[in-house]
């Protein structure tokens, strides 16, 4: 069916003199792009050729890449939110194809990334579930028994979910008189597949210390393993299941005592960062203990959650300005105060 412009006449005429040109596609970078992310997991990389063959082969994998322009692109997004798309899976679609781009000009095979000042939809942001210690104690004392340890050292850790499941007993060591977890592998893939390899990124390979409780509960725990145990198992033994502790043991937990029922494996991993920024502690070494590239994601997760943080820029800006308004908190001394006992709470295990 054609527009009233005819849009689509010119559309099929494109896409017959590119079938009978040598030309390469932007579904042949696309392709080639896929094929270099070695350090994805199987998963991921099944993920992005879902994305390819659904999303970009016949939207506009047939265009000559060095012909692709923006304005393409533009009808192209117009195109994806037709599909009734979400705008995350849209901003994926498009990580991909500009990925893609940027990997050509870098071989000298175009000279620009059309992608380049696209607007994309926005994303719809939902603010994570807030925890506090005593959830966590909460959770803890509810779950399977088998499970209050995963809890615990998820909590007070930060690890990633694949990162606690492929912890053997041989990666929690002591080193200058502190216990520490080492992080250098992540489970990939999915079900019976399912296998350890390299973390998300390189920054993801850490050792992260561990607080005195913890350190003294996990040694506690290992004792009557073997080195090349895992260090966190299924109720019947095996190897941790994500689904199944979800379905089973947490989602059944938070449901039925007075938490909040959007709990999940990776709150644990917020609560550990909100607790780490509401404390103060330097950007940077949250950063490096989460595993996170830089300090950007730390801080623009985290940030809105330190206390003070308003104040601490007024003085700044006073400082330099020659402001006689001091600005007075009140609270301030309380706020530090708080946020000192709140992670003393987590680190102490109360």
């Amino acid at each position: 069916m054609l527009d009233e412009t005819g849009s689509d006449v010119v559309d099929a005429g494109r896409r017959w003199n590119a079938a009978q040109s040598q030309e390469e596609t932007v579904d042949d970078i696309v392709t080639e792009y896929i094929s270099f992310q070695t350090r994805g997991d199987t998963r991921t990389v099944k993920d992005y050729k879902a994305l390819q063959r659904n999303h970009i082969t016949n939207e506009i994998g047939w265009q000559p890449a060095a012909s692709v322009e923006a304005k393409d692109l533009r009808k192209y997004v117009k195109t994806l939110l037709a599909k009734k798309l979400s705008p995350k899976t849209i901003r994926n679609i498009f990580t991909i194809v500009s990925a893609a781009f940027n990997l050509a000009i870098q071989d000298r095979r175009i000279q620009v990334n059309p992608c380049s000042g696209v607007r994309l939809p926005t994303l719809i942001k939902t603010e994570p579930p807030v925890i506090a210690q005593r959830d966590i104690d909460v959770i803890m004392n509810a779950i399977d028994p088998n499970f209050s340890l995963l809890v615990r050292t998820l909590a007070g850790t930060g690890l990633r979910w694949s990162e606690a499941e492929a912890l053997l007993c041989s990666d929690l060591f002591h080193r200058s008189g502190v216990a520490y977890i080492r992080v250098n592998k992540a489970m990939k893939g999915m079900g019976k597949a399912r296998h350890p390899g390299p973390p998300k990124t390189p920054a993801a390979e850490r050792d992260v210390p561990l607080d005195d409780d913890l350190s003294a509960l996990l040694v506690n725990h290992v004792k009557t393993r073997s080195k090349r145990d895992y260090l966190f198992t299924m109720k019947k033994g095996g190897r941790l299941n994500y689904v199944g502790f979800r379905e089973n043991y947490l989602m059944p937990t938070v449901e039925r005592i007075d938490v909040d029922s959007r709990i999940r494996c990776h709150s644990f991993r917020h609560y550990h960062a909100s607790v780490l920024v509401a404390a103060g502690v330097d950007p940077i070494k949250i950063a490096q203990r989460l595993g996170h590239t830089d300090t950007t994601i730390t801080l623009n997760r985290y940030s809105h959650l330190r206390p003070g943080a308003d104040l601490e820029t007024l003085q700044a800006l006073n400082s330099i300005w020659g402001g006689n308004n001091e600005p007075v908190d009140p609270d301030a001394s309380a706020q530090s105060e708080d946020a000192s006992a709140f992670l003393d709470s987590i680190l102490n295990g109360s």
